[in-house]
């Protein structure tokens, strides 16, 4: 029981120096966050677009470009009109 609790003890203490080491050099993974962050909001946005069958083409062509390739997938997934994309309501704002 020792001999486990030593081992223990001496895994968890390395992993946990390695995850230290790991989040004070931030550096570089904090520029890529924004990079992703747009990629990922703007598959989004073309995905409700495309589910909501909405009319701003000049938003739906720059959501398409700053998505790529997501975007392709939900061009081939959702169904234009269909107010659901990926298993979630998006149903039409009456005015």
């Amino acid at each position: 029981m020792r001999t486990f609790l030593g081992s223990l003890s001496v895994w968890l203490i390395s992993t946990m120096v390695y995850a230290q080491q790991s989040t004070n050099s931030a550096g570089p993974a904090v520029g890529y966050t924004g990079v992703s962050s747009i990629w990922v909001l703007a598959n989004i946005s073309y995905a409700g677009m495309r589910a909501q069958n909405s009319r701003s083409t000049g938003w739906r062509i720059l959501a398409l470009i700053f998505g790529f390739p997501g975007t392709l997938l939900s061009l081939l997934v959702v169904r234009e009109g269909s107010e659901r994309a990926y298993g979630v309501d998006l149903p039409r704002r009456t005015v």
